[in-house]
């Protein structure tokens, strides 16, 4: 296994990710740290200021002392905007290399931008879009069509310059916008975020409406929403902007220059809907430097699969008994599907369910439904809603309707009549596919299912081998009569 640094060297903050690459390719952050220097307030005429560059050393030092704790074995640092600007930034890096040892490497804002990209390609479902990098001292711009890049700019204003800048005409940021033309190019399609900024702005959000969940990733608010945040924040005095809900402790004074530079590019692209990325810089770096695979996604054909296949590698789980579970678990559901038993729609949601349903598995055999249930839930699962991410930790852990009840109560919000009926159903689907695969050796590949007025029929091919697997099968008729108010039947042709 190696472990990776990544080293973003912002305007406002200082952030480092340490990255387990596993042997089998799966890879997962092992520590975070980040500091506050705000690099760009020691920026004076295009020189960075001896204070500043003291500042960055000795963050640099403390990162240094966590990367040797950790045993890294290589550490790839970047620096934006607030070096880029700096004419003594040559002098900078080798001071910072003589010191501590790290090499910088201070990229331009297009790829800056890329990095953006590439980490939102790798975690997002993206086609049409454009994203939005709010730093400390520049924002970049990209439109996105078809998953490719049609234009990008970075603007020289962030959070941390906003202040002065809209000081000095309160318009500033909007004329800026509007001497970028692709930024009118298409109207309507939605507006990606990245960066501190925007995470504090849905983390407020999601405590003002009581939303049940702490993830960022995925998190979609309205123009309306948004612009109500920004406007409430820029009415409170700074010790209450201290005490709010959501906002970091770093970002009192940036929340509202930077929450104004979000409004005006979602007043210049026409867009009405903000998704917000909690991932950035530091994992498109990752994923086009370390694993040079700057499009993604990095497993399968989508950010679902490829999700999927890192978790099952990241907790060292059977991909072959998990696929053939899979498969078994699709062809269920589809003939429920065709009998009119159950809707069309929950296909991804199985999909992530069956693959992960064994993972607890990695913490206690005993109880490993339950430890499924939390793992899923804490693992960042791309290419899936909010909503989806707890069904699919509620169907793949499932024992009981009453049960998976109470792990969900605390998000029933995101859920409506029905749902927890299907979710007990493909539970049961999963469960019976996971038996039909009991000693995992693919003994059952096809099968037929009717479903009669009071039986679930499955009829295994006549030559099938698979005494074992129809016994375990069998221990799930309970579920199938609660869940499905039928009769399980399992006999061969």
């Amino acid at each position: 296994m190696k472990r990776i640094g990544i080293l973003d060297i912002g305007s406002n903050s200082m952030r480092l990710s340490i990255i387990a690459q596993m042997d089998n390719g799966g890879y997962y952050v092992i520590d975070e740290q980040k500091a506050t220097p705000r690099l760009a307030n020691y920026v004076n005429d295009h020189i960075l200021a001896p204070e500043g560059i003291q500042k960055l050393i000795d963050h640099l030092r403390e990162f240094r002392g966590i990367c040797q704790a950790f045993d890294v074995n290589e550490v790839i640092a970047v620096g934006t905007a607030a070096l880029r600007k700096a004419k003594n930034r040559d002098q900078i890096i080798d001071l910072v290399a003589s010191t501590t040892g790290f090499m910088i490497d201070v990229i331009t804002g297009s790829d800056e931008a890329l990095f953006g990209v590439s980490a939102v390609k790798h975690t997002m479902d993206l086609q049409d879009a454009y994203l939005i990098d709010i730093g400390g001292a520049s924002t970049e711009i990209t439109l996105i069509k078809n998953g490719t890049i049609i234009a990008s700019h970075s603007f020289g204003v962030g959070a941390v310059t906003a202040h002065a800048v809209l000081h000095a005409n309160p318009q500033a940021i909007d004329q800026l916008f509007l001497a970028k033309d692709f930024l009118f190019d298409s109207p309507q399609i939605e507006l990606i975020g990245i960066g501190g900024t925007i995470r504090n702005i849905a983390r407020i959000h999601q405590a003002h409406t009581h939303y049940p969940l702490s993830i960022t990733h995925n998190y979609t608010m309205d123009h309306g929403q948004v612009r109500e945040i920004v406007h409430w924040l820029s009415l409170l005095p700074i010790q209450r902007l201290r005490k709010t809900e959501g906002l970091s402790k770093d970002r009192v004074d940036l929340i509202v220059p930077g929450g104004q530079i979000l409004l005006s590019a979602m007043t210049a692209t026409k867009t009405s809907q903000l998704r917000i990325s909690g991932r950035g810089l530091r994992d498109g770096a990752f994923y086009t430097r370390v694993l040079g695979e700057p499009d993604g996604p990095r497993f399968g054909t989508t950010v679902l699969e490829s999700s999927v296949i890192n978790t099952l590698r990241r907790f060292s789980t059977s991909e072959n008994h998990a696929t053939h579970v899979t498969k078994l678990a699709s062809l269920l559901y589809q003939a429920a599907i065709s009998s009119q038993i159950l809707p069309i729609g929950y296909e991804r949601v199985l999909y992530a369910s069956a693959m992960l349903h064994r993972i607890g598995i990695q913490v206690s055999y005993y109880s490993y439904d339950l430890h499924t249930f939390y793992l899923i839930f804490s693992s960042s699962i791309n290419g899936l809603s909010h909503k989806e991410i707890v069904m699919t930790a509620a169907i793949s852990s499932y024992k009981s309707r009453r049960r998976m009840m109470q792990l969900c109560q605390p998000y029933q919000s995101l859920f409506q009549d029905g749902d927890f009926l299907i979710a007990s159903q493909l539970g049961t689907l999963v469960r019976l596919a996971e038996s039909l695969d009991r000693r995992h050796e693919k003994r059952i590949h096809t099968f037929d299912v009717t479903f009669t007025g009071q039986d679930f029929i499955i009829t295994l091919p006549k030559t099938c081998d698979a005494e074992v697997e129809i016994a375990a099968a069998m221990a799930y008729s309970p579920y199938v009569k609660k869940t499905f108010a039928k009769n399980l039947i399992i006999k061969k042709a």
